[in-house]
């Protein structure tokens, strides 16, 4: 296989990159899934397949629509819970509603990696978390509102913060403001809750320390910072969903 098209469709935001023998050659985001912006992508390079990852059913829906119109003959794959389930080895009986696309992406990207146990964080919309006990089997994980979704929540439903700026860093455990109490606050306690989750997951769940630990998304770069003091082998990949979706096309392809 040669070049590959990986797009990953969240909440907020559309990421994308052209991967070939496993390493991405290209990246960037996408405003929307019309034919004409995806047009330009093709021009660039020859694609040799495309797979994908959605948290949006209408935007999956759409983007299989542009790629027809665009490349009718074009292999596509697209990675969901039910398709990875079939190879991903599972601990656990996920009832009602299974996870996510982009949860279910992660979760094969570790278990791809071999290390056991392991866990995967990514801060987007949503902070999640993805757990693989020492057998490599998924236990499940957490899913709380990411910091910017906190931040929004705030500053929407109080009339003295509402026209606040997000920020990009934290400065501190507190704040003597209201706006950096606020920015603080929503930093700190998702820093500490995640190393006591880690811990407490470490000590009262696997009996073990995590062999793998990585951070990815678009707000991770700032937790993982934080939490490699305690954590040294803690990584930081904003690329992993992208790889995961790159080594399931590989994968199904085979």
């Amino acid at each position: 296989m040669g070049c590959v098209l990986a797009i990953d469709i969240g909440n907020t935001r559309t990421a994308y990159a052209f991967l070939e023998n496993g390493e991405i050659k290209a990246k960037g985001h996408l405003c929307d899934l019309a034919p004409e912006t995806l047009r330009p992508l093709f021009s660039k390079r020859k694609v040799d397949g495309c797979v994908f990852a959605s948290v949006v059913p209408k935007a999956s829906k759409q983007l299989r629509s542009s790629l027809k119109k665009l490349c009718p003959k074009l292999p596509v794959k697209q990675l969901t819970w039910e398709a990875v389930s079939q190879t991903l080895p599972n601990a656990i009986t996920v009832k009602g509603m299974t996870p996510g696309a982009d949860r279910a992406a992660n979760a094969y990207a570790l278990h791809c990696g071999g290390k056991f146990p392991a866990i995967s964080i990514d801060a987007g919309t949503a902070l999640t978390t993805e757990i693989l006990d020492k057998s490599g089997r998924f236990i499940g994980g957490i899913i709380i509102p990411g910091a910017r979704l906190q931040w929004q929540s705030l500053s929407e439903k109080t009339a003295q913060l509402k026209d606040l700026e997000y920020p990009e860093s934290t400065d501190g455990l507190f704040g003597n403001s209201s706006e950096s109490a606020m920015r603080n606050g929503i930093g700190s306690v998702l820093i500490l809750g995640l190393i006591d989750l880690i811990k407490k997951t470490e000590k009262e769940v696997l009996g073990a320390k995590f062999k793998k630990i990585v951070f990815t998304g678009g707000g991770a770069e700032l937790y993982h910072e934080a939490v490699k003091k305690s954590f040294l082998k803690a990584e930081y990949d904003p690329d992993f969903t992208l790889k995961a979706l790159n080594r399931f096309f590989l994968d199904e392809q085979s």
